[in-house]
């Protein structure tokens, strides 16, 4: 009996340390399996990628390339962009995008350019309202590089998409039920600054806490059933 007194105090108090964390969890789950994951993305208002089939006979060759570039490239590709055939150097934390047939430096994108990225990858209903450089971290493009050009939407879901200056590419799709996603993911992981670390101490911790009411709570079910047999019997033996 005193082992299953302190059961019950133990498993209380962790109830109530631990009880509203366990229901964010278990809303935040319900909330997020709830979304379609594409939507979430903004996948479904994405255009789809096209299979293009690259000519690498181009007139601004590699060792063009690599004279031209003012920074020493680790790596070098040949991609297309835009419905162009063009070069992406990649060296010293810069990237530079150049035409691959004129020699032209293409990057860094300007707003204009950007704006046609974005309403060639939206496939929505709505219509582009605004643009600007985003230059400051923000939780919505967490983890990617800076400077970004945000181009806005007015469909029902308020799309943003992120292009990047450097590279000419569509690096984030934003829209309203991300928000509500993003939100839930946040109270989910525990980590209320970055949005992106479930391994930090307090999620650990929490987790632990966790385990331990729930296996505080199946010791207190069994227990508790094996009391009631056990007075069920007694009180059989008495009237016997």
């Amino acid at each position: 009996m005193k082992m299953h007194r302190f059961f019950r105090k133990f498993h209380r108090w962790l109830g109530l340390l631990i009880g509203l964390q366990v229901v964010l969890w278990l809303s935040g789950g319900l909330v997020m399996s709830f979304f379609d994951i594409d939507q979430v993305r903004g996948a479904h208002n994405a255009a789809k990628p096209q299979v293009i089939t690259i000519d690498s006979s181009v007139a601004f060759d590699s060792s063009q390339l690599i004279a031209s570039l003012p920074f020493k490239a680790s790596k070098i590709e040949l991609t297309h962009w835009q419905g162009k055939l063009v070069w992406k150097a990649s060296g010293d934390n810069r990237v530079q995008i150049v035409d691959a047939q004129s020699g032209r430096v293409l990057s860094p994108f300007g707003q204009t350019v950007s704006e046609q990225v974005a309403m060639a990858d939206f496939t929505g209903d709505g219509q582009l309202v605004s643009s600007g450089l985003q230059t400051e971290a923000h939780y919505e493009i967490r983890g990617r590089k800076l400077p970004l050009w945000r181009i806005q939407f007015n469909d029902a879901d308020n799309t943003r998409i992120y292009v990047s200056q450097e590279t000419g590419e569509v690096v984030a799709r934003r829209n309203d039920t991300w928000r509500i996603f993003d939100f839930f993911w946040m109270l989910h992981i525990m980590d209320y600054q970055d949005r992106d670390d479930f391994n930090h101490p307090l999620l650990i911790i929490a987790a632990l806490l966790g385990v331990l009411f729930s296996l505080s709570g199946v010791y207190l079910v069994v227990k508790t059933i094996f009391l009631r047999r056990a007075e069920r019997a007694k009180r059989t033996a008495k009237k016997a």
